[in-house]
């Protein structure tokens, strides 16, 4: 079963126990019971609070990789909760009044992935003639 195909409590389960690390003191890392911890892992809560997050990938020594995975399956526990969005972005998104006008403006013209690709490469040959 690949990292896809798993929730966000297995997922981290799956790198704890890869990287050795107990349950009891990943719980105390991060700052909640071994009981709470063990229902997020079980798929019966959803994923950590945001400063939990990054404990939990400072803890246990995250990739990059890791940790966008991770973060992208703690939102999706979220789907439907009205909290779908990636907990590392949501300051970034928030912060910046722009992001949040341009997040909107895409929303309501109804865009697909194809204009978010075509938004992001116009947006790059923009940034690269700029700076030639």
């Amino acid at each position: 079963m690949s990292a896809d195909e798993v929730g966000f409590g297995k997922y981290v389960e799956t790198i704890r126990l890869a990287r050795r690390k107990s349950l009891r003191g990943t719980a105390h890392a991060i700052g909640v019971s071994p009981q709470y911890y063990s229902e997020v892992e079980k798929g019966r809560r959803c994923a950590f609070t945001a400063d939990r997050l990054e404990a939990l990938e400072k803890f246990l020594e995250l990739t990059p990789e890791e940790s966008v995975q991770m973060y992208n399956k703690a939102a999706e526990s979220y789907s439907g909760k009205n909290v779908a969005v990636p907990q590392d972005f949501t300051k970034y998104i928030v912060e910046r009044d722009y992001v949040m006008a341009a997040l909107r403006t895409m929303k309501e013209m109804d865009a697909d992935e194809k204009d978010w690709q075509q938004m992001v490469q116009d947006f790059i040959a923009r940034k690269k003639g700029e700076n030639a």
